[in-house]
């Protein structure tokens, strides 16, 4: 079913079965956002202990984030 049709077809359904649908479509998202969560977790937790970031680190990132914002339309 394309998402064109998806879309025709939910006016035409009950509240119930729209909240239904609204409630997977959650779950769904939640369980991806997790996965990418649990990614960053798994990365830092690879990268070694923590460290104090010394003020060169702050820089970079700095320095990183304005090039990487100046690039977007």
């Amino acid at each position: 079913m394309s998402k064109a049709e998806i879309l025709d077809v939910l006016p035409a359904l009950r509240p119930e079965e729209r909240q239904e649908i609204l409630e997977r479509l959650c779950d769904l998202q939640e369980a991806e956002e997790g996965a990418v969560h649990q990614e960053w977790v798994n990365e830092a937790l690879k990268s070694g202990p923590a460290r104090p970031a010394a003020a060169a680190d702050w820089d970079g990132a700095f320095k990183r984030g304005l090039a990487r914002a100046v690039k977007r339309p």
